[in-house]
């Protein structure tokens, strides 16, 4: 404001000593005319706008991540004078956003701007901007309007095919067993699992049919399934033989979003299913689930899911060890990862034989042990990208699915969010030691 003052006054000093000097009906109209712009300046800085009250609504409430959001703006401010112009810029953490207006006699104004694509978090509004001014823009004057306004950004779930995953329904799993008017409650029964106790062995049953039937736990009656979601940093350090060039890099989504979507994906599956689900990630006490229980998933999980970041400081393998204290043989394990290293391999390779059901769901596979140290000698490191391809066969990845474990390679989420894990199988014996 100082700066558009002393340019002012300095044209008009100006032109009052060439009028002095030589005179002229032209240096008296153009003196004449400063002299306005100064005065409308004055007042359009003295008092322009003033009570400004801005309000704010987001739509739709919980967008999920890469839809639009549509902000819609009421503005409103008393003052006697007419406004020429005015803009009203909006800083948002990640953006912002300017719009012209044109007030005139106008004392209140309504807008809507979009927002494209946001993604997944926590969006706060930083702070507003109002600036207004004279017709020409040599004066112009402005505030800061107070107010509050968010919004969070829902993770985009990724569903496997558009459907249900297969470890929620599980069809044709167990059996049940009505027993008589008079023999109290029904019992569900299932073929035995390598790790069932002695106790749950239904032996009359297992005489009838020829082979080993177990009861059914109340919990896994109930398809009991643990979400398992890593969120190290080490998990989505991308491999040396992933990198992208430096060109394509940015145009898919981060590893760690693909994680999160499957996660949300995986507990809608089982609100839809009305399946008893857990949730394990890190940065929570050691041994206890983000989340327990069935029916409709609760705000603060779907909240939990839009703010959690790659900075926990449990390795995968140890997660897996907290989690699993509530684990039951015939349940289903859903582990989701970055990248698939050796550690946590074994440990889920010891799950595995116990009878637990794993579905994997990574980014990246890596040379399992027996392989690792060939791919480390110089002349393969030197040779064609294509040595990696031709030892895929001894990954950690082939060897999980050899032991039974369900294996889905994410990919970048689409807008619609569908079908974007591929179902990986592998045949042979494991290479874990």
């Amino acid at each position: 404001m100082a700066w558009q003052w002393l340019r002012m006054l300095a044209v008009t000093a100006v032109l009052a000593a060439l009028y002095v000097w030589r005179g002229g009906a032209s240096l008296l109209f153009l003196l004449t005319a400063s002299g306005l712009l100064m005065l409308g300046g004055f007042l359009l800085q003295a008092c322009g706008p003033r009570s400004v009250k801005i309000v704010r609504s987001i739509s739709p409430a919980r967008p999920a991540a890469g839809d639009h959001v549509n902000v819609e703006v009421q503005v409103s401010f008393t003052t006697w004078l007419p406004i020429p112009w005015m803009i009203i810029t909006d800083y948002w953490s990640g953006g912002w956003h300017q719009e012209l207006l044109f007030p005139g006699f106008r004392r209140s104004f309504h807008y809507v701007y979009k927002l494209h694509e946001m993604p997944r978090g926590i969006h706060q509004l930083h702070g507003c901007r109002m600036s207004w001014g004279d017709l020409p823009g040599l004066f112009t004057g402005g505030c800061c309007p107070e107010g509050k306004a968010g919004f969070k950004v829902l993770p985009r779930p990724l569903y496997i095919g558009g459907t249900l995953p297969e470890s929620i329904l599980m069809p044709g799993d167990t059996l049940s067993l009505k027993r008589g008017r008079n023999g109290g409650e029904a019992a569900d029964i299932r073929d035995y699992a390598p790790g069932d106790p002695l106790s749950r062995i239904h032996w009359k049953n297992s005489a009838r049919k020829g082979s080993l039937q177990s009861r059914v736990p109340e919990r896994e009656e109930g398809r009991m399934t643990c979400i398992v979601l890593a969120n190290s940093p080490e998990n989505y350090e991308v491999p040396y033989s992933a990198l992208t060039p430096r060109s394509q890099r940015g145009t898919a989504a981060p590893a760690f979003e693909r994680a999160v979507s499957t996660a949300m994906g995986l507990m809608l599956s089982a609100e839809r299913s009305g399946a008893y689900v857990q949730l394990f990630s890190g940065g929570w006490p050691e041994g206890m689930a983000r989340h327990e229980g069935l029916g409709k998933l609760p705000g603060r999980v779907q909240d939990m899911l839009t703010e959690i970041t790659p900075n926990g400081t449990r390795s995968l393998s140890r997660l897996l060890e907290d989690a699993s204290k509530g684990w039951i043989p015939g349940m289903t394990v859903a582990v989701i990862t970055g990248r698939l290293e050796e550690e946590a391999a074994r440990t889920l390779a010891r799950f595995l034989v116990q009878g637990v059901r794993v579905e994997l769901y990574y980014v990246w596979d890596q040379p399992a042990p027996a392989t690792s140290d060939m791919l480390r000698n110089p002349a393969v490191l030197s040779g064609p990208a294509v040595e990696y391809k031709q030892h895929t066969a001894g990954t950690i990845g082939s060897s999980l699915a050899r032991l039974g474990a369900k294996m889905y390679c994410l990919h970048p989420v689409p807008p619609d969010g569908h079908k974007e894990a591929e179902l990986h199988e592998f045949p042979g014996r494991p290479t874990l030691g």
